[in-house]
């Protein structure tokens, strides 16, 4: 199985192109780019230029996915209405991943429950926290937005990462945590693109996950409240 997976969710998009070889999903290219325009006009010529380079026509995608949040407003929007529009052209499935479950299978197997943290602004950081090495990663609970000291209700024997982390590493270490804040390995894109296979494979793809994961609504519909 082929598939696409694209990930507009913070300013660093990305695209990536996976097999399921195997069982295993095996990454054969990916691809990123500083977004700092339209996202509409970046990330369609950014996929038509990653199956260049792969050589892979369009028509041999088996399925698509897309990263549906938290984090960019625009950016969730624009990734998922585009593979969406593939896929549905294609007649093939398109899957939603988490940022935060993309960040963590990205991060890889840690020595300690993983906590990604993403910079939401306001002093704010999204995060959630996820098992040590599982791939895809096992939720511990909800992901949240909120202080950045959260990660760190459950304990300071975790792993904590990502853009909110090291914009808050020092009152991180200030509360007790006494680890590095590491970064993840490899793109955020092909970490949803694997864990997209893993559910296709095992038939888990819950309908309705095509929807944009926010968690906290964007400054307009606050303002309209």
């Amino acid at each position: 199985m082929r598939l696409l997976a694209l990930d507009a969710s913070t300013w660093w998009g990305g695209a990536a192109l996976l097999d399921l070889d195997d069982e295993t999903p095996r990454v054969v290219a990916e691809i990123g780019v500083h977004i700092e325009g339209s996202h509409a006009a970046r990330l369609l010529p950014l996929v038509e230029r990653l199956l260049d380079a792969a050589d892979w026509p369009k028509s041999s995608i088996d399925a698509y996915a897309a990263v549906r949040g938290p984090g960019s407003f625009t950016g969730i929007r624009v990734a998922l209405g585009l593979m969406s529009g593939l896929a549905l052209a294609a007649s093939r499935p398109c899957v939603g991943i988490g940022t935060l479950p993309a960040m963590a299978d990205a991060h890889g197997p840690a020595s300690a429950d993983r906590v990604p943290l993403l910079d939401a602004g306001r002093g704010e950081v999204y995060g959630a926290r996820f098992d040590a090495a599982g791939s895809p990663p096992q939720a511990r609970g909800s992901a949240w937005v909120g202080d950045p000291l959260r990660a760190l209700e459950a304990g300071v024997d975790v792993i904590v990462f990502g853009s909110g982390a090291r914009a808050y590493e020092q009152r991180l270490k200030d509360a007790g945590y006494a680890g590095a804040v590491s970064r993840p390995s490899a793109s955020t894109a092909a970490a949803a693109g694997r864990i997209a296979l893993s559910m296709l494979a095992a038939g888990t793809v819950v309908p309705g996950d095509l929807a944009p994961l926010y968690i906290r609504p964007s400054d307009a519909e606050v303002k309209f409240r």
